[in-house]
Order: structure tokens, then sequence, then C-alpha cells
């Protein structure tokens, strides 16, 4: 398992630590910059000593925006630079603050007014819902399964995910029963909350890791035989309750379009897990389904 884990983690985490990094020269220094938004201004953004730094480049000339302190109060040099770089616009810069959001809205507001199009902020920060069936296979590591014994399992899902501003980033609920079967009679029903980010967010191709964090659930232990005195018939005990957990896990999956608004998906379930025990063995739990826009 562990030999599993070593080699899967590297290859999930190496994605995210290069996605959307560009390397700039700026000063005469290289610097990995991070596209925020793109047209007529293009805004990049960094982090160094623990302070964001923010750059504009336009008609091939890399500026930053600044706004340094002096006696206890800052200067706000960027309103100015920004109102130099953008006089076909003339959007106010008064109240723009020294955040990304706010250079992102300024930026995209005027890239759409020179192009002859318009910019809603609100529209741009719309959230969509995805609703998805999926059904699989798992050995129940996280449980006492001596014989490692594979079980059905099978769900749905609800899944909230960013239009436009946050288009990586997911959040989503699973209602997830997992079947007992003739050699193993352990049963779960589970709700479950977790967060998804996808490493590749192509229109047709999504291939993401995902982490769970909350599980609430009810589960059923396989049955077995109490004898309360030599004289007595044996009687049928099979433990049951309801608990919660905070699994603090690791998945990843994928999501391959075949229609308008509908996903084949492909996932490798909470195949590492911080907050809760395995019984050892090597974790299967494979699913696959399909997930539709709603």
């Amino acid at each position: 398992m562990n030999k599993l884990l070593a080699l899967i983690i590297p290859f999930l985490l190496f994605p995210i630590i290069v996605e959307a990094q560009e390397i700039y020269t700026f000063n005469g220094k290289n610097y990995e910059f991070h596209t925020a938004a793109k047209g007529d201004l293009t805004l990049f953004w960094n982090t160094s000593n623990k302070y964001y730094h923010y750059f504009i480049e336009k008609d091939g000339e890399l500026i930053e925006l600044t706004n340094t302190e002096e006696n206890g109060k800052f200067k706000k040099e960027y309103q100015q630079t920004l109102e130099e770089l953008t006089p076909e616009t003339n959007i106010p810069t008064d109240k723009l603050k020294f955040t990304l959001t706010d250079f992102e809205d300024y930026v995209k507001e005027h890239n759409a007014t020179i192009t002859g199009s318009s910019y809603d902020k609100d529209e741009d920060s719309k959230t969509g819902i995805r609703l998805g069936l999926f059904g699989g296979v798992t050995n129940s590591v996280y449980t006492d399964n001596p014989a490692n014994e594979k079980s059905i399992v099978g769900g749905v899902e609800l899944e909230i995910y960013g239009k436009n501003k946050f288009k990586r980033h997911s959040f989503f609920s699973q209602f997830r029963h997992t079947f007992k079967n003739e050699d193993f009679e352990y049963s779960k029903t589970a709700l479950s909350f977790n967060y998804r980010f996808k490493i590749i967010n192509a229109n047709w191709f999504h291939l993401y890791v995902e982490g769970e964090f909350v599980d609430i659930y009810y589960y059923e232990n396989p049955s077995y035989e109490v004898r309360e005195s030599p004289s007595k018939a044996p009687k049928i005990v099979s433990e049951s309750d309801f608990a919660l957990d905070l699994p603090l896990s690791l998945g990843a999956g994928m999501a391959i379009k075949i229609g308008k608004g509908t996903f084949l998906t492909l996932s490798y379930n909470d195949f590492i897990a911080a907050g809760v025990d395995d019984n050892g063995e090597t974790p299967i739990d494979f699913t696959a389904g399909l997930k539709f826009n709603l």
C-alpha cells in the first residue's frame, strides 16, 4: 500500500504545483506568475515574502501595481497607474482596493469594453449544479474485513461548481450505500461532504483530486452467534449504529464529456485517509457513473 501511494501522490500533486504558472522577466529577474485575466490588459499575480504582488502587461510592457506605505498611510499608486494605462475606457479607480478580486474585475471590465462586449462581475461568479449517479466496488478498507471481501456500492452526488471565476473548484455531497453480500455482511449508508479540485479542466475532459471531510453514516456489521450458557441455544446478534467521522481522505478521478451537459465519470475513492484507520489492505474503491448539468 505504501509503495502504491508513493507512486500516486507525486503524480497527482505535480500538476497542481505547476498549474497556471508562467515565467516572466521583470527588472532583470525571472518571476513565476499566475495569470488572472487576459486581453488588452493582462493581469498577473504571485506571492513573495508572504505578500501578494500584481503586474499588468499592455503592449508587451510589464508594469507592477504598487501600494507603498508612508507615515502610516498607503499611497495607492496602483490607481494612477491603471488610469494611465486605460484612457480609452476611463473606468473609475478611486474605490478600487489592492486585492486580486478588485483587479480582476477592473481588468475584465476594461477588456470587455475594448472589444465592444459587456462584463457582469455577478455573472462571472455564478455557480452551476451537477447531479451524478455512480456504482462500483469496494473492499471497505476502513472497516474490520479479515478476508478482504469486495462489496457493491452505489449512490448519487450533488456538485456545486464555479462557472467562470472558480472553474477548477467545486463542493459536493454524496449519498452512498455499500451493500451486504453472502461472504461479508457489512453494510453502510453514508452522507458525505467533499471538495474537488480540477487539475485539468478542458471542455471535454476533467482530471481531478478530491477530499472527503465529513462522513455521517449508518452501518451494520456482520452477524455473529452469542451463547449465554451451555444449556441455551445460541442467538444471532448484529451490531448497528449511527456514527460521524472526519476521514480527511484523498481520492482522484476523471470526467469525460459524452454529450451536451453529460459526463462519464471514473473514480478511485479514498485511497488514503488521515482521520480514520485502515485494516492494512490495499484500498480498492472504484466507481463509474454519469453526471448531468442541471
